[in-house]
C-alpha cells in the first residue's frame, strides 16, 4: 500500500495551515502530498474520518517492555499492539529485564527487533550501570547505538555527585536524562499516597515531599550548571509549583505526568484494587487538580503512559505484596477525556508537541511536503472496553470492563495505515 485518502478529518495542529479545519489529506509513499477539498485523487486505501480528529502522531516517552527476559509480561509486539490502538506512533521503551538495556548492545537489538511494527520505539537506555545508581551506564556507546533517551525506571537516583556529572554529560550528548523525583528513604515501605486513606486503610504511605524534596535537588543542580533537565512521573501539587517557578527563573525543565493520576485519586484504593498500586501513587483531588492546571498553563509539558504490564502471579496478590504498575498505554485518551475535558488543543500538545519537545526531538506538521505521522480519533466516541479489546499481555488494566469516552479511529505510521481494532468492532 503506497497511497491513503483521509476524507473529511478536522485538523488539529497549530503548525498546519489548515489547523481548524476539515479537509482530505492525500498521502503518497509516505508524504503527505496534498491537503484540501475535492483533491481528485484516487488511493490504495480511503479512510472516511468524517467528524473525528486528525493530530500529528502521538509520541508516549516511557512505557515498559519485559521483553528480554519477562515476555510473557510484555513484548515488544503486544506493546506495539496496545500502544496503536492507544493512538501512539512513537513510543519511548525501556525494554528487558534480563539484560538490562545498559549497554550499546541492548539498544541496538531492541531496535532492530522493532522493526515492522505498528509503532516507532525509541529505546531508552539506563542511566546507571544495571540501574543501581551507583555508576554512569555507558551513554555515548548506546546514543551511537540508537538511544534516545535514558531512565532507571523505578530506581530513582541519590547520589548527587552522580546527578551532576550525568547532567553535564547528557547535556554534551543532546540526549534527555528522564529524571524520576522521588526520595525512597522518606517514603520507607510506602505502598499508597501518604494522607487521611493510606491512615484509614494502615498501608504506610508515600509523603508528597518524597517527590517535591527529589525534584528541588534536582533543580538547584539543574541551575547552578546551567544545563537543561526533563523529569518524568510528577503528581502532586507541591511538585507542579515548583516546576513553574523553575520556569519562571529561567530553567529550562520540561515534564511529564502519567495519565492516570489526571484521573484517579487515593480513594481509588479503598477497595484494595492491585490494579491502582502504581508509582508514583495517586494522590489527592487537590493534586489532581493541580496537574490539570498544570497541564492547561504548560507547567506540565506532557502526558505520559507509564505503562508498565504485570502478570497475575505479580497482581493478584495481596496488596502489600502486589507489583508496582497498571496497563495504562491504550487508555490514555480516555483518562484525558473521562472527566469531561475533550479540550483538543491541550491533547494535542500533551499527547504530541509536548513529548517531542521535551524528548529533543525535531516538530513535525500536518502540512504538505511533510511525513506521514498521523493520530485519528474521536474525542467523545463511547465504547466498552472489553477483555478481547485488550491489547497488551498486562493483566492489570485499571480501566478494563468500564465504559470509556474517546476513541482512535488508526494510525499513520511511516505511510501505513494501521486500523484501531477496537474502533472496528464498535463501529
Amino acid at each position: 500500500m503506497t497511497s491513503i485518502l483521509i476524507r473529511s478529518a478536522q485538523i488539529i495542529d497549530p503548525e498546519s495551515a489548515y489547523h481548524g479545519k476539515q479537509t482530505d489529506i492525500f498521502i503518497n509513499n509516505g508524504i503527505i502530498e496534498s491537503m484540501g477539498s475535492d483533491l481528485g485523487v484516487s488511493a490504495d486505501a480511503e479512510v472516511n474520518a468524517s467528524g473525528q480528529i486528525a493530530n500529528t502522531g502521538w509520541l508516549d516517552v516511557l512505557s515498559y517492555c519485559g521483553e528480554p527476559g519477562e515476555e510473557w509480561k510484555e513484548d515488544l509486539k503486544s506493546l506495539s499492539g496496545a500502544a496503536q490502538a492507544g493512538g501512539f506512533t512513537h513510543v519511548g521503551v525501556l525494554a528487558g529485564n534480563h539484560p538490562l538495556p545498559d549497554h550499546a548492545a541492548a539498544i541496538a537489538s531492541i531496535r532492530k527487533s522493532g522493526e515492522g511494527l505498528p509503532v516507532h520505539f525509541l529505546p531508552l537506555g539506563n542511566i546507571t550501570c544495571e540501574a543501581k545508581g551507583l555508576e554512569m551506564a555507558e551513554l555515548h556507546d548506546m546514543v551511537r547505538a540508537g538511544a534516545a533517551g535514558f531512565s532507571d525506571g523505578d530506581n530513582p537516583i541519590s547520589d548527587t555527585g552522580l546527578i551532576s556529572r550525568l547532567m553535564e554529560y547528557a547535556s554534551g550528548l543532546k540526549t534527555p536524562i528522564l529524571f524520576f523525583p522521588y526520595d525512597k528513604k522518606l517514603a520507607p515501605g510506602g505502598r499508597m499516597h501518604d494522607g487521611v486513606v493510606s491512615t484509614s486503610l494502615g498501608l504506610k504511605g508515600m509523603p508528597a515531599v518524597s517527590e517535591s524534596a527529589a525534584l528541588e535537588q534536582i533543580l538547584q543542580i539543574s541551575a547552578w550548571l546551567k544545563v537543561p533537565v526533563r523529569v518524568v512521573r510528577v503528581s502532586s501539587a507541591e511538585t507542579v509549583e515548583i516546576i513553574r517557578k523553575a520556569k519562571a527563573s529561567g530553567i529550562d525543565v520540561k515534564a511529564a505526568v502519567p495519565a492516570l493520576n489526571l484521573l484517579f485519586t487515593d480513594e481509588n484504593l479503598e477497595s484494595f484494587n492491585e490494579n491502582h498500586k502504581v508509582l508514583p501513587p495517586y494522590r489527592t483531588e487537590k493534586d489532581k487538580a493541580a496537574l490539570w492546571q498544570g497541564l492547561s498553563d504548560g507547567t506540565i509539558d506532557a502526558v505520559m503512559s507509564n505503562h508498565h504490564a504485570q502478570d497475575i502471579e505479580n497482581k493478584a496478590v495481596e496488596f502489600e505484596y502486589a507489583g508496582w504498575g497498571a496497563s495504562s498505554v491504550q487508555t490514555v485518551l480516555q483518562a484525558m477525556t473521562a472527566g469531561g475535558r475533550p479540550d483538543l488543543n491541550l491533547i494535542a500538545s500533551a499527547l504530541s508537541s509536548g513529548p517531542r519537545k521535551l524528548m529533543g526531538l525535531p516538530k513535525v506538521s500536518l502540512n504538505p511536503g511533510q511525513p506521514a505521522d498521523i493520530t485519528l480519533f474521536s474525542p467523545t466516541a463511547e465504547w466498552i472496553f472489553e477483555p478481547s479489546l485488550n491489547f497488551s499481555k498486562g493483566v492489570n488494566q485499571p480501566m478494563l470492563g468500564k465504559t470509556l469516552k474517546g476513541m482512535v479511529t488508526g494510525t499513520v505510521k511511516a505511510g501505513v495505515w494501521f486500523a484501531n481494532k477496537a474502533a472496528l468492532k464498535n463501529a
